[in-house]
């Protein structure tokens, strides 16, 4: 059992994973405004115009069915603020494709036993929590950074485990069109996925190839520098309140420098205004 935010990569993917959490930074423009982004598509929008009222769309189909880690395989994320950057192969997947707000946002939460929630508690707080960021690309001296616009109330999470939580929202809140949706966990949040074919079994991969696969599909960034990433030999430096953190206070600025495989199971409904 971890809390930890992983990898969980085949061996041949491993030097890729942690050269791609090292230039994040210089990728993280392609991977937010290349092609692929199902939701721009479907808007049909150009140019920053307006979808005609009415207009909705849900970001996060894509992880929708997946199957959080706990119990099984219990991990999840903890003192953070992720992006999905890719999911189920289609990039820019939680891009706002419009001028609009998200109305509802909702979180799918695995179930952990009673040692693996003791676990978490006395390592990253008592309440599980997570809250939903308006996050917008910026260029600062050259480095791409992430001011975080808006976000929504902090949620405690305990009453959800094991169940998809859905908050709807009383003040919508207000997007652009090119925000990202970032998912907030200040403590923890059992609300991580990956398959079972990329689960490691005597120091090997259950099932490589499919493990691969999954890997070139889905990858999120994490609120973190490029050294907080990675050790030397590859291994995930350990995370505490010291060496990772979420971004919480509006207006700030913060680096997502560090890119994890995976599926963060979180979303969002957008409607135009």
């Amino acid at each position: 059992m971890s809390a930890k935010t992983f990898r969980t990569v085949g061996r041949r993917t491993q030097a890729a994973a942690a050269f791609a959490g090292l230039v994040a930074l210089f990728a993280g423009i392609a991977i937010f405004s290349g092609p692929g982004n199902q939701a721009g598509a479907a808007n049909g929008t150009e140019g920053g115009a307006s979808a005609a009222p009415g207009r909705a769309i849900y970001l996060g189909a894509a992880s929708a069915k997946r199957i959080p880690l706990c119990p099984e395989r219990c991990s999840g994320l903890a003192v953070v603020s992720g992006i999905q950057a890719k999911a189920g192969g289609v990039a820019s997947s939680y891009r706002v494709p419009f001028v609009g707000k998200v109305t509802r946002w909702r979180i799918k939460l695995g179930k952990p036993n009673a040692s693996q929630v003791n676990f978490f508690k006395s390592h990253f707080g008592a309440q599980p929590q997570a809250a939903i960021g308006i996050l917008a690309p910026k260029e600062v001296n050259g480095k791409l950074v992430y001011k975080l616009r808006r976000r929504t109330q902090m949620k405690n999470l305990t009453a959800f485990m094991g169940k998809t939580a859905t908050f709807n929202l009383p003040q919508p809140v207000k997007v652009n069109e090119g925000d990202l949706i970032s998912l907030i966990v200040p403590t923890w949040a059992p609300a991580l996925s990956t398959p079972p074919a990329c689960e490691e079994v005597n120091g090997a991969v259950k099932n490589e190839g499919v493990c691969d696969k999954f890997n070139e599909n889905n990858s999120w960034l994490a609120s973190r520098t490029r050294n907080q990433c990675f050790n030397a030999d590859g291994s995930l430096k350990p995370i505490n309140m010291r060496t990772s953190q979420a971004q919480m206070k509006v207006n700030t600025l913060q680096a997502y420098n560090c890119r994890f495989n995976g599926a963060l199971l979180y979303g969002v409904r957008v409607e135009s205004r």
